[in-house]
């Protein structure tokens, strides 16, 4: 359970938390990444192939990710296989991408991007 209601506000430091993982995923190959990874689990020569990107791109932002506990790995045999490790950044992910995918949705994403928000 939170240390916070849905009527209260969160912390600052939440907030800002909140921030820096949203910040996180601003990357098109992150958030690229993190959408592969949240159909099921691949090694980085997968995702690189999946992403458009080097071994060495993809395997600097999985460490970012990494870091910040977005994803995990472990090994098998000679290959590190990746995974989101939260379902709900997953889940997050996924809801973002469907919904700007959905026509209906499309409209209010070019008024956003064209008011500069």
């Amino acid at each position: 359970m939170t240390g916070w209601s849905s009527l209260d506000d969160p912390s600052p430091q939440l907030l800002q938390q909140a921030a820096a993982s949203f910040g996180l995923l601003a990357s098109t190959m992150r958030l690229h990444i993190v959408w592969v990874l949240s159909q099921g689990e691949a090694d980085v020569g997968t995702l690189a192939d999946r992403v458009g990107g080097t071994l060495q791109a993809v395997s600097q932002h999985l460490a970012k990710l990494k870091l910040a506990g977005m994803v995990s790995n472990r090994r098998e045999g000679r290959r590190q296989v990746y995974e989101v490790d939260d379902p709900q950044v997953a889940t997050l992910v996924r809801l973002m991408v469907e919904k700007l995918d959905d026509p209906t949705f499309g409209g209010e994403v070019h008024r956003l991007r064209s008011s500069g928000a």
